[in-house]
This record gives C-alpha cells, structure tokens and sequence, in this order.
C-alpha cells in the first residue's frame, strides 16, 4: 500500500496574481473563485508569496483605503514567508506544516519551482470525511 500524498488531495486549479497587482484585483479573484487565498507569482510561475482572507482583515483592520488612486498592491499586503511542498510530500507531512506554521494553504510545486497545486486544511478535511 502507497502513502497518501499531497498529489492526491491538493487542488490542481491555482488562481494566481502578480505582487504589482492593485489588491482589489486579488479581492475579486478570491471572491469570484470563492476561494480563501492566492498564490503569488513571479514571471516564471515561481511562488512569491501568498494573500489569504487574513490579510484582507488585517487590511480593513488598518483602515486602508480600497479606492481612488492610492490602492495598495498585492506586493505590499502579501506574506512572503511562504511555505510550499511538492505533489510527493506525504500527507502526514502535510498535516504537520499546516500545524507547525499555523497555516491553512500550501501551494505545491514541481521540481522546477512552477506552481503545479495547492493544498489547503479545507482539502484534507474533505478527505476526511470522504474517508469514513
């Protein structure tokens, strides 16, 4: 028997936005996918960061303005100590990254750097139940 790895849960749609996007074009593409977080990338499809509905909290909670001329960019709201796996990481390695670092989302990667998934605890709690 194989183990369960990140290939089998993670979701292969990312949606993705470039740092130098205004932010409320990432607030619409999260709410447009329904989606929880994006993954920040660079030219090359290589991660950069991630943005996630915390940060749009910590935004409004700093009375940042959303319109007019002086929207923020993604770059200056996102996290960038970003934490990412590959499609053969173990699930129980999975579980303990999302734990040790506090997170709900990973994005995966190949072994060329590009964003290829992500897994989220929504995925792994629908693995879950699906399993029971």
């Amino acid at each position: 028997m194989t183990a369960t790895t990140a290939a089998d849960r993670m979701s292969s749609t990312v949606v993705t936005i470039h740092p130098d996007d205004p932010v409320t074009d990432a607030a619409r593409a999260m709410l447009d996918a329904t989606i929880g977080s994006l993954v920040i990338v660079d030219d090359e499809n290589r991660p950069a960061g991630i943005l996630t509905r915390t940060d749009f909290v910590r935004l409004a909670s700093d009375g940042e303005s959303l319109t007019g001329a002086d929207v923020p960019t993604v770059r200056s709201v996102m996290e960038t100590e970003l934490v990412t796996i590959t499609p053969e990481t173990p699930l129980e390695e999975v579980t303990t990254l999302l734990e040790d670092h506090a997170i709900h989302h990973l994005p995966v990667v190949d072994e060329n750097e590009q964003v290829v998934g992500i897994v989220t605890t929504t995925d792994l709690a629908s693995a879950s139940v699906d399993s029971s």
